[in-house]
C-alpha cells in the first residue's frame, strides 16, 4: 500500500517527542526518517538477499556514496575492483580523495594483488558482475581475503540481482543495489538500497538521514511492484542475453563478446558456481571498425533503444566510452578493457529472435 505522506501528526506531545528522539520504532514522524512504504520495500529486499536489514536511498549512487562515507574517514583507504561502473569509479578516484579517503584499484581476478592492497585498508568493494565487461567476481575468495584483513566486504549486486546471486551467502557483509535496474524493472523509477547487519546499517542510517538522499514513497511502491515479477524477468533476460552472445560471438563484424557463460570463457566456472549457470541479462561486445562504425551500427537499430540503463522491460544499448564511462581517461578506458567499439547491451523482454534480427541487420547496414 502506498503511503505518500511526508509528515505525521500525533495526539500528544510526549509521543511526538519520543518518536522524534528515536527516529524509528516509536511511530512515524517524517519520511526522511522513516515511512511505511519505504519500510516495506526495505524488508522485501533484505529478505531477497538473506540480510538482516536494508536501508533505501534515492539512487544507486546515493547508496554507494553513503556506504563509503559512513564506513570511512579521512586517512582511510578503500580497496576496490578495477571493473566498476563509471560513477563509482569517479567517486573513488575523484570525489573521496578530496575528503582524505583514498582508493586502490586492483583487477578483480588479481587475488594476490587484492590481498596485498588490503593491508591497512578499511573496506573491500566489488561488483558481482563487473560493469561493463560482465566479469564475475570470485566472491568466496574475496570474502575470505576481507575477513582475514578484518575489513567489511561490500558487493554491488545490481547486475546479478538476488535471483542469480545472494552475495552474503558467499562472504559479503554488505550488498548494494541500484533499485533502478532489475529490482524496479520497468525503467520508471530511480532508487538504491543497502543490505547488511544492524551495526553497519545503523551507522550508515545516521549519515543517510542527515544527507537526505532518501527514496521517495512512490518509488518504493513502484519497486515493490517490480519485485513481484523479478524472477520471471531476470530468467528471461538472462536466457536472451546468452542466446544473443552466442550469435554475436560467431559474427565477423564483432571483434569480441563478453558474457560469462560463453563456451571457453574464463567466467563459465564462476557463473556455474555463483550464478546458477546463468550469465545475467547484460552482455558486452566490441564492434569491429571502431567508434565511427559503432555509431552507425547503433543508429541502425530499430528494436533496441539507445539508452543508459539496464535490467528493465526494454532492451537498451550504450557505447561505454561515450556514455557510461565518460569519467575515465583514454588510458583508464584501455586499462579497463573498454575499446572504441565497446557496447553494453541490456536484454529486455522482447522476443529473442527479434532482437537478434535487429542486431544482425544493424551490423550489415553499418559495415
Amino acid at each position: 500500500m502506498l503511503d505518500p505522506a511526508s509528515t505525521y501528526s500525533f495526539d500528544d506531545t510526549a509521543s511526538f517527542a519520543k518518536a522524534s528522539e528515536e527516529k524509528v520504532g516509536a511511530g512515524y514522524v517524517y519520511t526522511r526518517w522513516a515511512n511505511p512504504t519505504i519500510d516495506a520495500f526495505e524488508a522485501s529486499v533484505a529478505d531477497l538477499e538473506g540480510a538482516e536489514e536494508a536501508e533505501a536511498f534515492a539512487s544507486g549512487m546515493a547508496a554507494i556514496s553513503t556506504t563509503f562515507l559512513s564506513a570511512c574517514s579521512s586517512g582511510d583507504r578503500i580497496v576496490a575492483a578495477r571493473q566498476l561502473y563509471g560513477g563509482t569509479f569517479a567517486i573513488l578516484t575523484q570525489t573521496l580523495p578530496r575528503y582524505g579517503i583514498e582508493a586502490t584499484l586492483v583487477d578483480v581476478a588479481d587475488h594476490a594483488g587484492i590481498e596485498a592492497a588490503l593491508d591497512g585498508a578499511s573496506l573491500l568493494y566489488c561488483e558481482t558482475i563487473g560493469n561493463p565487461r560482465i566479469e564475475v567476481a570470485n566472491l568466496p575468495v574475496l570474502g575470505k581475503l576481507a575477513a582475514a584483513a578484518g575489513v567489511p566486504f561490500v558487493v554491488d549486486n545490481t547486475f546479478a540481482s538476488p535471483v542469480l546471486c545472494r552475495p552474503i551467502e558467499h562472504g559479503a557483509d554488505v550488498v548494494i543495489h541500484s533499485a533502478t535496474k532489475f529490482l524496479g524493472g520497468h525503467h520508471d523509477l530511480i532508487g538504491g538500497v543497502v543490505c547488511g547487519s544492524p551495526p553497519f546499517l545503523n551507522k550508515m542510517r545516521e549519515l543517510a538521514r542527515e544527507l537526505g538522499a532518501v527514496l521517495s514513497p512512490f518509488n518504493a511502491w513502484l519497486a515493490l511492484r517490480g519485485i513481484a515479477t523479478i524472477q520471471l524477468r531476470v530468467e528471461r533476460s538472462s536466457a536472451g542475453a546468452a542466446k544473443i552472445a552466442r550469435v554475436l560471438d560467431e559474427h565477423a563484424g564483432i571483434d569480441g563478446v563478453f558474457y560469462p557463460t560463453l563456451a571457453g570463457g574464463s567466467g563459465a566456472d564462476l557463473a556455474a558456481r555463483l550464478l546458477g549457470g546463468h550469465g545475467g541479462g547484460t552482455l558486452a561486445f566490441d564492434v569491429a571498425g571502431g567508434r565511427e562504425r559503432t555509431a552507425r551500427f547503433q543508429e541502425a537499430l530499430r528494436v533496441i533503444m539507445r539508452a543508459a540503463s539496464l535490467g528493465g522491460t526494454h532492451s537498451l544499448i550504450v557505447h561505454a566510452a561515450s556514455v557510461t564511462h565518460t569519467q575515465l581517461t583514454d588510458a583508464e578506458l584501455d586499462e579497463a578493457g573498454i575499446s572504441e567499439g565497446f557496447c553494453r547491451l541490456s536484454v529486455g523482454l522482447e522476443d529473442h529472435d527479434d532482437l537478434i534480427a535487429d542486431l544482425l541487420q544493424a551490423l550489415e547496414a553499418s559495415a
